[in-house]
């Protein structure tokens, strides 16, 4: 240790980072707890940045205020915000910062997250389309401004992020197109193609011009002002300009940020691969936690599995933390990882809740409801080899809700 309290860094100041403090703190742990975010922000609810419009007079500020998380005004906690961790020598436990400082520590928890996937590196404009995505505070702030002017906007990506991002901009009066080339519809490799094309549907029939395939291939923007392909389909092809650019935002999914952990050993093929107890195997005073950890899946014990949901964030926080405590010597109480997959979106009033793992299904079966009609209630089982392994509930009420808590039970029985 490098003094009589061990100085425990956190890497990332997101709800994951956040709750591996506050579980370190319940625990007693006699401890300096530093809390390193490139943002300039104290955690916040991510969740909530697609889910709700901040229309003027309140303006986008609003946002702020209606995104607190419990656990952030504490005074045992250091934050140093708008800090980047450039590189780690974990071996010799120093970590070198954006500011050209270097932070020493004891014990030291991954927390950094993703980022958003994009088409092009860097950040490049183009002439005809405002290009942005979303992750954090500020990229929401400056998409609702984007979307308070109530222009066209395209949306590239069909998942969670996408869906509910069209869903905010038709509230806010835009017109809306959104692109997806590579499926049928929203959340298809989750969902299936069958309810994938129900949530197309759906999608469409509020407003949203819906295009796949060729048809939204054509009009993918790589952020140079240039399509994928011109009319011929056998080279690049540039759009004219526009004299008021539309806005264009990316949501085609996300990419762990492990570039700082690089030269140290560690497996990073996706994200950062721990333990059922968030422990880094090669290193024994590391842990990881949040969407860059990369666990044993207790679903289907088949491979790990790295989850990019807000409960996974805090479950996989709290634990990462309890077992930090428990290497310091605290009775901590841990136990391994129990993580039961169960997510909730809400798309144009369609409330949208899945649970299992869908994915690996083989078949699927329409328990009660029709797909042609999502807002009257529809109930979906999936199946692999004949057993259960996901289900999903989609109505605009809540009709069928008992049925589905059966599901949801059965699920976690299994």
């Amino acid at each position: 240790m490098t003094g009589s309290a061990p100085l425990i860094g956190i890497v990332g100041s997101g709800i994951a980072g956040l709750r591996a403090a506050n579980a370190l703190l319940k625990c007693g742990v006699d401890a300096r707890i530093v809390i390193l975010g490139d943002e300039a922000h104290r955690t916040y609810s991510r969740p909530g940045l697609t889910k709700k419009r901040y229309p003027p007079p309140d303006g986008i500020e609003a946002a702020t205020e209606g995104l607190k998380v419990p656990g952030v005004e504490n005074t045992a906690l250091t934050w140093h915000l708008d800090t980047r961790v450039e590189t780690a020598d974990l071996r010799d436990r120093v970590l070198r910062l954006s500011t050209g400082d270097t932070l020493a520590y004891d014990r030291l928890v991954i927390a950094s997250g993703v980022r958003p996937r994009t088409s092009a590196e860097g950040d490049r404009e183009c002439a005809v389309h405002a290009h942005r995505t979303l992750r954090g505070l500020d990229d929401a702030r400056s998409i609702h401004q984007e979307l308070q002017k109530s222009k066209k906007v395209t949306i590239a990506g069909a998942g969670f992020v996408a869906c509910e991002l069209a869903s905010l901009a038709k509230e806010y009066g835009c017109e809306v197109v959104m692109l997806e080339a590579l499926r049928h519809g929203p959340f298809e490799r989750i969902l299936g193609t069958t309810t994938a094309r129900s949530l197309r549907s759906w999608i469409a029939r509020n407003g949203v011009t819906f295009l796949t395939g060729d048809a939204a291939r054509n009009m993918l923007c790589d952020g140079a002002g240039r399509l994928a392909k011109d009319a011929s389909g056998s080279k690049d092809a540039y759009l004219e300009p526009a004299s008021d650019r539309s806005l264009y935002i990316e949501a085609i999914g996300s990419v762990p940020n492990v570039e700082w952990l690089r030269g140290n050993g560690l497996d990073l093929s996706d994200g950062v691969r721990v333990d059922e107890y968030m422990r880094v195997s090669e290193c024994e005073d590391v842990f990881a936690a949040g969407d860059i950890a990369r666990y044993p899946d207790p679903w289907t014990s088949e491979s790990h599995t790295r989850m990019e949901f807000w409960k996974n964030a805090i479950d996989t926080g709290d634990l990462a933390g309890k077992s930090l405590a428990s290497s310091l010597g605290y009775d901590a109480k841990i136990s391994r990882i129990k993580y039961f997959p169960n997510m909730v979106t809400e798309v144009f009033g369609l409330r949208i809740q899945i649970a299992g793992n869908p994915k690996i299904s083989d078949s699927m079966e329409i328990v009660r409801g029709d797909l042609e009609r999502p807002d009257h209630g529809v109930v979906v089982k999936y199946l692999r080899e004949g057993a259960m392994v996901g289900a999903a509930y989609l109505d605009r009420g809540a009709r069928l809700n008992s049925l589905y808590i059966e599901l949801l039970t059965a699920l976690r029985a299994r």
